[in-house]
């Protein structure tokens, strides 16, 4: 019975003292599993079920996600309206089961953060439908709604923090609709540019440099030479007589002036890197030290 005792153990640390009927359907979906199973009253059967849940809660009780939702769904069921009800129980924002989480709860406490995802997005996009996860790879869903979450944070635009949406937030409160006016104070001034560092990010200079070189690459360098080419026209056949000569009756050149377009690769594509030797040749010899 020592396995069975770690299992309560294990449970009521994992569960509030509320949750009597959630341990039950739990404990129902785990062990009586095997109740139509013909060898059902083999003892190690039933005991390596017994100590694999143990340990399932111990993982959970450490705060491993992944275990945490899978006794979460035993408990509540995978599908249906009860898996919502779990759903719905875990989310909130500031917790790791903000994956699950819905941006109505933002509407709250910031709401014209709430109000410009909904005119950007759509209120369909904003809402998690919870009967869709697939719910037997927890990692999996994790990892798509936290996908679902960035995808929306970069969609807004703009992308506001609290400091500004509070400064904006309380000017529609008052009545100031005039955009450029609230830049006036020191402190409106600070809380944009608090913005700028926290929502405007510049990439590296590494791939700054690497956009560039590759753009550099692809572009060709074009030449336009004027060449002369035969003149087609003079020499089409015609019944009557050979078209030499133009209407107002002077002989049409044999050579005619065309534009020639000639391209010429960059100078950069085909080089691995551009280092201090490749800068030099392209700028030429150095005349001020001669």
């Amino acid at each position: 019975m020592g396995v069975y005792r770690g299992i309560l153990k294990q449970a009521r640390a994992f569960f509030d003292d509320n949750t009597g009927e959630f341990i039950q359907s739990y404990a129902k979906a785990k062990f009586r599993g095997g109740l139509h199973d013909r060898n059902h009253e083999r003892a190690h059967k039933r005991l390596r079920n017994a100590r694999t849940t143990m340990h399932l809660l111990e993982r959970a009780n450490k705060h491993r996600y992944v275990d945490v939702v899978s006794v979460l769904e035993f408990g509540y069921g995978r599908k249906g309206p009860r898996r919502v009800h779990m759903i719905n129980a875990t989310a909130g924002l500031g917790k790791r089961e903000e994956i699950f989480g819905n941006l109505e709860q933002v509407s709250k406490y910031r709401p014209t953060f709430f109000a410009i995802a909904k005119s950007y997005l759509g209120e369909s996009k904003l809402q998690v439908n919870p009967l869709v996860l697939r719910s037997k790879q927890p990692l999996n869903v994790a990892k798509m709604q936290d996908k679902h979450w960035s995808d929306i944070r970069h969609k807004i635009k703009p992308p506001v923090d609290k400091a500004t949406m509070a400064v904006l937030e309380e000017r529609a409160r008052t009545g100031i609709i005039d955009t450029t006016s609230w830049l006036a104070s020191e402190e409106d001034r600070s809380a944009l540019e608090r913005w700028t560092k926290t929502w405007v990010k510049m990439p590296p200079k590494r791939q700054i440099i690497r956009y560039y070189r590759t753009l550099l690459e692809q572009v060709t360098m074009m030449e336009v030479k004027p060449v002369e080419v035969p003149n087609t026209g003079k020499y089409v056949k015609s019944m009557a007589r050979r078209n030499t000569v133009d209407a107002v009756g002077r002989e049409k050149p044999d050579l005619v002036p065309k534009k020639s377009y000639v391209f010429t690769k960059s100078l950069l594509s085909g080089k691995r890197g551009l280092g201090a030797a490749n800068l030099i040749d392209m700028a030429g010899p150095d005349i001020s030290k001669g």
